[in-house]
């Protein structure tokens, strides 16, 4: 009985070390035989005696795993100078021969070419030559007016009889708040009066839920016109569509709106897409000459993104 219990017992031991030695030596890994990974054991180039050493490539790159040579001038942004023509560019860094600080130079051209902003010149030098402040848009190529457009408000051969067609108008409170949704063509005086052109006293003729809106806390949604300067923004234009912002149309009178920031509130310029602006929506006309350069405005604004 005794000898039965101990075979018993010892064939599934034999079993185990039977299989152990059979195991397939794949599984294992002699450390023995390998090697490190090539890119440790990757060095500096051999030269031959003789041979002059590999030059670096043309364009300044640098292969992977090796530093850049010390003293190499590092890539500088490309950008488009005050005044240059539109396409033309500038390195912001001085040519090491000038010898002359290259600080002056690099802050007159401190925006990146793919913004169609660019740094304010002096008061001054701007006023001497009429102040062109114009800016090239990123999207259509084509330079206009920088901050604010020219509007079109041109007097056509009969202008339009002002009639009320949209004589009453309900908003739509925001949530959560209580800014009204406002959109460009609520305040279209085209679709609203048939109104074209639009005259000075336009807004003696706005249906009593227009004249309603000023002072009211509104949010609009449009593009920013292109700035001439690109953060720190305490006002700005903003524009009903795209199409004013890459100079492919003069606006009208009641596509565009000024923003005034509130107190202590600033944004940066933003490109190319759509945002919402909330604050209080104001009918301010102001004329110039015989046509508004203003109609409407928005004060103690902030920028939704």
């Amino acid at each position: 009985m005794t000898k039965m219990l101990l075979i018993l017992i010892s064939l599934p031991l034999l079993f185990v070390a039977v299989g152990c030695t059979q195991n397939d030596s794949r599984d294992f890994v002699d450390f023995k035989k390998t090697q490190p990974a090539e890119s440790v054991q990757k060095t500096a180039p051999q030269v031959s005696p003789g041979e002059a050493p590999a030059k670096p490539p043309a364009d300044g790159s640098v292969e992977a795993g090796q530093p850049a040579e010390s003293g190499a001038a590092e890539a500088q942004p490309v950008v488009t100078a005050p005044g240059a023509e539109p396409g033309t560019a500038t390195s912001a860094a001085a040519p090491e021969s000038s010898g002359q600080n290259s600080n002056t130079e690099s802050s007159a051209a401190n925006v990146a070419a793919e913004s169609p902003v660019k740094t304010a010149e002096p008061a001054a030098a701007a006023a001497e030559i009429g102040d062109p402040r114009t800016v090239t848009s990123t999207q259509s190529g084509l330079s206009g007016p920088a901050d604010r457009p020219a509007v079109d408000n041109a007097v056509t051969a009969e202008p339009r009889a002002i009639q009320l067609l949209i004589p009453q108008k309900r908003f739509r409170r925001e949530r959560p708040g209580t800014s009204l949704r406002v959109s460009y063509d609520d305040i279209d005086l085209l679709k609203v009066l048939n109104m074209e052109p639009v005259p000075p006293n336009a807004p003696e003729h706005f249906p009593q839920w227009l004249k309603e809106l000023d002072g009211k806390t509104v949010r609009i949604r449009g593009f920013m016109y292109p700035t001439f300067v690109a953060t720190g923004l305490t006002g700005f234009t903003l524009a009903r569509d795209n199409g004013i912002c890459c100079f492919v149309r003069q606006p009208k009178i009641y596509d565009i709106i000024a923003v005034v920031m509130a107190d202590g509130e600033t944004t940066d310029y933003i490109a190319n897409r759509p945002f919402d602006v909330e604050g209080i929506f104001r009918i301010d006309p102001q004329a110039d000459d015989k046509d508004l350069s203003r109609l409407y405005r928005i004060e103690q604004a902030r920028v939704l993104n």
